[in-house]
């Protein structure tokens, strides 16, 4: 659901953002500041300099922090980063794996991948917070994977964010514009967007509640498009040129346009307590007609087409006195996409109706993501099933159909920052269709088991980074899973996939993991 113009309700501050991957944010009550007395000295002769240690830091149900407080100025130099990176084998000698029937799934075994992100925030004499932030990327070319000295960098974010005042803040540029994810998917059900564009958030205390953020209603706008250097949205063509016998020309060029708007209404009744967000999210989608040129040389005219997504959040948090250091939350997600929206904006939609656009396709889905730290431990859960139909109009597509993914990771404290669990999962695929390769009705399916040992010195929560860990993975595939490779794939052959190795996962200032 994208497309020309759209409000984007984003809310901040509450339970999830990852990942890859981010951790939930929480709304946080920022306590005063402990003011620490100057240094006593006696007379001559002076003993040396005493100074007072500050008061313990007490939750007090004191009158409710102004906004200013609440959202702290961000000023200065600041450089952040989310980053990952696997090494381990395979068990058979090769690089692992990730194995996946469903179109987002467990991530125990992903690529490694890497962010740097450079910000620095100023205010204006008129009060006004600008914050310049580029982020540059690493996709997972490793010069010990290759012997090449070749990287694949991208610029993720390129934007400028001004804080009008407390309640208004607007940007512009390049930006990766996410809401809240499953982090065990690694997936964003709602606003995930990627454009070059500009957008506006609102954001305004409804319900004054001692010690807390109160009621705050939240409202974000955005519009912006991309371009990918694909046949479907970009061509260059040779063509003849009197002087110099050839020259090179863009025969098609077409942005997608998205526009994106969420509401969301937070009800903070403090750490110790139930808090609850209400979200809703919308898109449109759209992308206009063009003429691209065949192999053989004739022209081809590409309509114009639009999509739209429409979705819901409910999320509770909370029951974690600040002190713990606990993120408790339970996000529940519900989205519809229609048309050009059902279909990833950085890739091509991977089918057509007979007049070449994409009407016919749609998708709905439904997906939830929790924690729970304790003091013994931590449990994240992750589930998300789905229904896509394809665009082409055929019933029984062998794209069509039901899929669905479970995921839980329990981790058990067994000394001070180190702990015991394992990740386990199922995934499960149900197609309309025959097998393309068999000619038979199969459900692929994947059972997945990974004990792991987690090094977490930062904190007791699921959600505190960095982490390093020791994983075994093995993962069982079915025969409609295995058929999903083509007979003569020595992976074909493999009931059992393993992964034996290393992990390491960080995340800090960041302005899309938080």
């Amino acid at each position: 659901m994208r497309l020309p113009c759209t409000l984007l309700f984003v809310m901040t501050g509450v339970a999830s953002a990852q990942p890859s991957d981010a951790p939930p944010p929480e709304p946080v009550d920022v306590p005063k500041p402990v003011v620490v007395e100057p240094p006593v000295q006696a007379e001559p002769p002076a003993p040396p300099p005493v100074v007072t240690p500050p008061a313990p830091i007490v939750e007090s149900p004191a009158a409710p922090k102004a906004d200013a407080d609440v959202l702290p100025k961000d000023t200065g130099f600041r450089f952040g980063s989310y980053g990952r990176i696997i090494a381990g084998d395979d068990l058979r000698g090769g690089k692992p794996e990730q194995i996946l029937v469903v179109a987002n799934g467990p991530r125990v075994v992903e690529d490694s991948y890497l962010e740097l992100e450079f910000a620095y925030g100023f205010e204006t004499k008129t009060g006004v917070r600008l914050r310049p932030v580029v982020t540059i990327a690493f996709d997972g070319t490793l010069f010990h994977d290759t012997g090449e000295f070749d990287a694949h960098p991208a610029i993720r974010n390129m934007f400028l964010d001004a804080a009008i005042d407390d309640h208004l803040t607007a940007w512009v540029g390049s930006r990766m514009y996410r809401g809240d994810d499953i982090y065990l998917f690694d997936y964003w059900p709602l606003d995930n967007q990627n454009t070059i564009g500009g957008g506006l958030q609102y954001r305004q205390r409804i319900t004054e509640r001692p010690g807390t953020s109160g009621d705050t209603l939240e409202l974000a706008a955005h519009a912006g498009a991309n371009r990918l250097n694909q046949p479907f949205q970009f061509q260059q063509i040779e063509v003849a040129n009197p002087e110099q016998g050839a020259a090179t020309v863009v025969q098609l060029n077409r942005q997608r346009l998205v526009v994106s708007a969420d509401a969301s209404y937070l009800m903070d009744h403090g750490p110790r307590n139930l808090s609850i967000k209400l979200k809703v999210h919308g898109e449109l989608q759209g992308i206009t007609s063009g003429t691209s040129k065949r192999d053989d040389g004739t022209f081809e005219q590409l309509p114009s087409d639009s999509g739209y997504l429409i979705g819901a959040e409910l999320s509770l948090f909370g029951l974690a006195p600040r002190e713990s250091g606990f993120r408790r939350h339970l996000n529940l997600f519900t989205r519809y996409a229609q048309g050009l929206a059902a279909f990833d904006e950085l890739e091509v939609p991977t089918s057509f109706g007979p007049d070449l656009k994409t009407t016919n396709a749609n998708e709905l889905s439904f997906g939830a993501s929790g924690n729970w730290d304790a003091p013994f431990g931590n449990m994240m859960i992750g589930a998300l099933s789905r229904r896509f139909i394809d665009a082409t109009g055929n019933d029984v597509s062998y794209a069509n159909g039901w899929e669905y993914a479970l995921d839980a990771r329990p981790l058990l404290r067994v000394h001070h920052d180190l702990y015991a669990g394992a990740d386990i999962s199922y995934q499960a695929r149900f197609p309309r269709g025959l097998s393309p390769f068999t000619e038979r009705a199969e459900d692929p399916a994947v059972f997945q088991i990974a004990p792991m040992l987690v090094y977490s010195p930062m904190g007791p929560s699921a959600y505190d980074r960095p982490q390093i860990r020791v994983v075994y993975r093995g993962a069982h595939l079915n025969d409609g899973a295995r058929d999903l490779y083509v007979p003569d794939d020595p992976r074909h052959d493999h009931t059992w996939v393993h992964f034996l190795g290393v992990e390491a996962e960080w995340w800090f200032n960041s302005s899309t993991y938080h």
